[in-house]
């Protein structure tokens, strides 16, 4: 099942590429990713490494074709004549489509190709999926198009269970990953930092059920319930009327949203302190930003089922509270994987 993600060979960046070792086995092609690959996202400024590595491409023979799908399209021209190379733009990786044309304007079969690229989810499955040998190489910085960050999450899935024998993952020194491996089940740290994940979850489960009761059937405004209020103008959207059948009902959304946002500031604080056990100011608003990241999808994942689910129901607290349970289980998923892998992620020395 991990076949479509898998890499012919990994290399720490794009210049240590052996490039004879790819002419002697019969390769003719190289298609190549721009940013964090050849170039920092939204660079032009290419390294001695990279053009020297681009030169020893050309003496020896080889096609070179970069594979984008970028939108600014005068950068792209730039980059081409700067680098004296041939490009294909079209539509998102992992699509064939670019990798198809490549080999159909250079003459060549995939098998005569290599794709050379930084992210498994596009450069790697596209290549795999065209029947072209991929080479992964480390991203050369942080900064990248946001949406990627989906793709990094998954990406560090893959590393840290397949990818063992071909890339350390880069949170981990030499010896660590091992040494993680050998303890009992029970003393991993994952294990240990999933117990931890799920009482921080159960408390801030009972701060947005509690909450949404609260602002839902306690408090009232001139006689009337906060959730009658907030619910009443938004049955007068047609959207809004045909798919909540009662102003409390509307309300949901928003003041379950509400209830929500409290309880994630406090995953942050638990997670982050006692979960995760990370310390320190220096990355505490980096952090926060991809908590909060992370968290938001997960919001909108988790109000989107509860209000589903509640609104197929009647409108009691018994309701309110399992269309809650049902969302915070689907969420929880989410929110540990983006939180150990994303959010308070470990970075390299």
């Amino acid at each position: 099942m991990y076949h479509p993600f898998t890499p012919a060979h990994a290399a720490d960046s794009l210049h240590q590429v052996d490039l004879q070792k790819l002419w002697d086995e019969g390769k003719r092609l190289l298609l190549v990713d721009v940013d964090n690959t050849l170039v920092q996202w939204r660079g032009e400024d290419f390294s001695p490494e990279v053009m020297g590595w681009l030169d020893q491409a050309k003496a020896l023979g080889f096609d070179i074709c970069i594979l984008s799908n970028t939108k600014n399209v005068e950068r792209l021209a730039r980059i081409s004549q700067l680098l004296g190379v041939e490009t294909v733009r079209g539509t998102f990786k992992p699509s064939r489509a670019m990798y198809r044309l490549a080999c159909i304007k250079f003459k060549r079969k995939p098998s005569e190709a290599v794709m050379i690229g930084d992210q498994l989810m596009t450069d790697i499955l596209g290549a795999n999926r065209s029947g072209i040998e991929a080479i992964w190489v480390r991203k050369m910085a942080s900064k990248e198009f946001g949406p990627t960050a989906i793709n990094r999450m998954i990406e560090r899935f893959l590393t840290g269970g397949i990818y063992q024998a071909l890339l350390v993952p880069v949170d981990e020194t030499p010896g660590t990953l091992a040494d993680e491996q050998a303890k009992p089940v029970a003393q991993k740290t994952l294990v240990h930092q999933l117990v931890k994940f799920c009482v921080v979850g159960g408390t801030s489960f009972v701060i947005d059920t509690g909450l949404t009761l609260i602002l839902m059937d306690v408090i009232h405004i001139n006689g009337q319930k906060l959730s009658q209020v907030v619910g009443q103008p938004l049955m007068q959207y047609p959207l809004v009327a045909n798919y909540a059948n009662s102003p409390e009902n509307a309300s949901a959304f928003i003041l379950g949203g509400i209830a929500s946002l409290v309880a994630m500031f406090n995953s942050f604080v638990w997670n982050r302190r006692w979960t995760f056990e990370v310390r320190g100011k220096a990355e505490r608003a980096a952090q926060l930003r991809r908590f909060y990241a992370i968290s938001l999808v997960g919001l909108l994942i988790n109000d989107a089922i509860f209000t589903h689910i509640y609104n197929g129901l009647d409108s009691s607290s018994r309701s309110k509270v399992l269309a809650k349970v049902v969302a915070a289980a689907v969420v929880a998923v989410w929110n540990f994987g983006g939180q150990r892998m994303y959010a308070f992620r470990n970075k390299p020395a």
